[in-house]
């Protein structure tokens, strides 16, 4: 009984400080979506009213964790839809895509009828979540609703993430997420670094500013600032990366890192039929997987007769391999690989059988299978894959293939490397370690700051930096004017200088025509 009443006073509590939170996800990449779901699954388990907008609406959510808009179908389908030739056209220029088909694009989703329904007629609302990556225009709704905004970068921070809570992007340390190395060493990659940074960043400004102002304004309220003033009331930014592995930068206290977090509450199950082939795999699995958009049989014909040639000679070890039309391979599947059309990942890495993982080298792929141990063979395709991968190798956890250079050779290499040397098993156990080694848990840590923004006000976490040009945070002024200052008075002296020798050969010249005067 005394049980029974302490449940129900905690319920009570509980929900005298629920707040009521919209949740704005508007991207349809459903690897993003799992981190931004995991978030908010994780505050409707602490008592939250969630409102979500959606592409992928969720099987048996929360009670109190309720999609108020379902955006499927709105945008073409990017799950299982993405060829190896379109990522790869993404490889040398991926700004375009944050920003036009990820950004503004994403923006005219603000006319559908259902969202006008909500801006026009908006529930009482503490917060807004919502993503930032290409489309920040969704910030504005924090500013028409006047609540305070956290956004979420589901990678690891793009040039441009941590300019609303004004965090440093740190070129110096911390290696872009477009570069394709992990470790800034010398004065060439710290250059190079800070040129893809203020590159990308000014690019994508160029490209969203005007576009993204103009749809505020028209889908918001025709009063709205520039959607780059819209960008400085963001009160919380998480990102979801962790200093180790991915390296050490500096933060804001407004930019938290959370990198994990849609592992810790994951409850996806194997199918029964699956469980028992995993379980009866007892010399080991390898399971390989380009994430949720990409497909492998697209790969070329040359590249995936080497796989099956190399696959084919582990026997009896196996290979599951995500195939989602079966028809577009070459004949010849070698009978220890199995082919499901759609596979739940973080059980399969979690498997005590899952000896190696093949992937692109996304993010929430490489942090699975850091969690549960697997080392990996990268093939990464375009965007942060490569940074991703590199980071891998670098620790001793991956090793990486070019996807244009799939062959026997490099397979068996890459795989026989892996597999034999001890070295990698090692490494990844111990980065592992380093990867869940926290003060609290990622979701504990968001809920925290979520909540705290929510008690304290938008204005608490933020940086003096977000009201500064980057010139003006970076020092360049400062520098600018000490060096100026050491010109002028290097100057200064070198003239007084010069006039004390002229005057003093002018003396010692008079007084040896005074001396030749007077003798």
């Amino acid at each position: 009984m005394f049980l029974i009443l302490l449940y129900t006073l905690y319920s009570i509590l509980l929900q005298l400080e629920a707040k009521r939170i919209l949740a704005i996800f508007p991207l349809n990449e459903k690897s993003h979506n799992n981190v931004l779901d995991a978030l908010a699954i994780g505050l409707a388990k602490r008592g939250h009213q969630i409102d979500v907008i959606t592409h992928f609406e969720k099987k048996n959510p929360p009670v109190n964790y309720k999609t108020i808009i379902n955006l499927n179908g709105t945008r073409d389908d990017f799950v299982n839809n993405l060829t190896i030739e379109y990522c790869t056209k993404q490889t040398d220029d991926s700004i375009p895509f944050y920003a036009f088909t990820a950004g503004n694009e994403i923006c005219n989703l603000m006319s559908l009828k259902s969202m006008q329904k909500v801006i026009q007629n908006p529930k009482v609302y503490d917060l807004v979540i919502t993503e930032v990556f290409g489309a920040n225009c969704y910030i504005g709704f924090g500013y028409i609703f006047k609540i305070p905004v956290v956004t979420v970068a589901t990678n690891l921070g793009l040039s441009w993430t941590g300019d609303g809570v004004g965090s440093p992007t740190a070129t110096a340390t911390f290696a872009d997420v477009l570069m394709d190395k992990y470790e800034i060493l010398t004065f060439w990659d710290r250059l190079k670094n800070t040129m893809i940074s203020q590159i990308s960043k000014y690019r994508f400004f160029s490209y969203t500013e005007k576009a993204q102002t103009e749809a505020i304004r028209k889908y918001l309220n025709p009063n709205i600032p520039n959607i780059r003033e819209i960008e400085k009331i963001v009160a919380l930014t998480f990102v979801n990366s962790y200093h180790n592995p991915f390296g050490i930068r500096a933060l804001t206290p407004g930019m938290i890192e959370i990198g994990g977090l849609h592992i810790e509450g994951n409850n996806e199950k194997l199918s029964p039929d699956l469980e028992r082939w995993m379980n009866e795999s007892t010399h080991g699995v390898i399971y390989f997987s380009l994430g949720s958009m990409v497909l492998i049989e697209t790969l070329q014909e040359n590249s995936l007769l080497s796989i099956y040639q190399v696959f084919s000679k582990i026997s009896p070890m196996r290979v599951l391999m995500k195939i989602v039309d079966k028809k577009k391979l070459p004949s010849g599947i070698p009978k220890n690989i199995r082919i499901p059309s759609w596979i739940p990942q973080i059980p399969v890495l979690k498997h005590r059988n899952t000896k190696l993982f093949i992937t692109h080298g996304g993010m929430l792929g490489i942090q699975e299978a850091l969690y549960y141990q697997i080392p990996v063979i990268g093939i990464p395709l375009y965007g942060d894959q490569f940074r991703n991968i590199a980071t891998l190798t670098s620790k001793n956890v991956a090793v990486e293939i070019n996807y244009k250079n799939i062959t026997r050779e490099s397979l068996t290499e890459a795989l026989t490397t892996i597999l034999n040397d001890t070295k990698y098993k090692e490494a990844v156990i111990y980065e592992s370690k380093l990867f869940r080694d926290r003060p609290m848990k990622a979701m504990d840590t968001a809920i925290f700051w979520v909540e705290y923004v929510m008690r304290n006000g938008a204005t608490t976490l933020r940086s003096p930096a977000v009201n500064m040009h980057w010139w003006q945070a970076e020092l360049l002024d400062v520098y600018g004017f000490i060096s100026l200052c050491c010109i002028i008075t290097t100057y200064s002296l070198i003239f007084l200088l010069k006039k004390i020798i002229q005057i003093t050969f002018k003396l010692v010249r008079n007084t040896k025509e005074d001396d030749k005067k007077y003798n």
